[in-house]
């Protein structure tokens, strides 16, 4: 769904007799099947959903290239604001044409492609993680030579050997996931930390503190790792890693858009006839 008719798609909510049946079920059918997610009283629509890895590593590469054509042209017209003479005024005017042309063309193809316009604000939420553990060469010869070795279960990205550990689906799971990790990891990190200080220490009082704490952080950790190895089925690893294997793109909605949603919805709620389109 391109940006531009996401409004329409809203106010097809109440689209009128005026129209023809078929193009009216037609409309009605497909902002029905709109997706709203509310967020700290902001509302976005669902543009997209990019369904493999593969998608989402193209549509980031995609975004970066546009979001580094729009820096350049905002430069080149910065540089245009400071030059002094006539030539060079135009010689900068010739470039930001050119840059604003590129960066059209561009932006036309984000939008047939993806639903995505730099006019306007998005919200990018993973609904699925493909999880990997980063193996190192001894682990991956060791791994390889045993007699029932599935080589599906290894792949490889970036000159990585990456054993295959498992998929996190939903959003909720994913962020679950990933704040689950990060708390492992930092209790971890705390740990060594204070496993380096305390051979500094040289006061009896804080050596005892030290060993209080890093006897805490530790039960933290065995219960953290236990309790993730329990749910993923797969045990805590430093060296885990994750790619987006689904993604949804969501777009913040105008004004015009969520008074457009209010007005369809208290209509419904009401049992009103729409009002005929202006």
């Amino acid at each position: 769904m391109k940006i531009p008719t996401l409004l329409s798609l809203l106010l097809a909510l109440a689209v009128t007799a005026q129209d023809k049946p078929a193009q009216n079920d037609e409309k009605k059918a497909e902002a029905a099947s709109l997706e709203v997610l509310e967020i700290q009283g902001k509302r976005l629509a669902l543009v997209r959903l990019i369904a493999s890895a593969a998608d989402f590593q193209a549509f980031q590469k995609e975004v970066e290239a546009i979001s580094k054509e729009r820096q350049e042209a905002t430069q080149t017209k910065q540089l245009l604001d400071l030059a002094l003479t006539s030539p060079e005024k135009e010689a900068r005017q010739r470039q930001l044409d050119t840059r604003l042309q590129k960066l059209t063309v561009s932006n036309q193809a984000m939008n047939k492609a993806y639903g995505f316009d730099l006019t306007r604000q998005y919200l990018i939420v993973p609904t699925k993680l493909a999880v990997y553990k980063v193996l190192t060469d001894d682990e991956y010869i060791k791994l390889a030579a045993a007699p029932n070795f599935d080589k599906a279960s290894v792949t490889e990205a970036n000159g990585k050997k990456l054993q295959v550990r498992g998929t996190v689906a939903g959003a909720v799971e994913v962020e679950t996931f990933q704040i689950q990790v990060r708390a492992v990891a930092e209790a971890k990190q705390r740990l060594l930390q204070l496993v380096e200080l305390k051979p500094k220490l040289t006061k009896d009082e804080d050596k005892r503190k030290v060993a209080d704490a890093l006897k805490r952080i530790q039960e933290e950790v065995n219960e953290a790792e236990a309790d993730f190895a329990k749910k993923h089925n797969y045990p805590f690893s430093d060296t885990l890693a994750t790619q987006i294997a689904e993604a949804k793109l969501y777009v913040l909605l105008s004004d015009e858009e969520n008074k457009a949603i209010d007005k369809a919805a208290a209509e419904a709620k009401d049992g009103k006839k729409p009002e005929p389109a202006k």
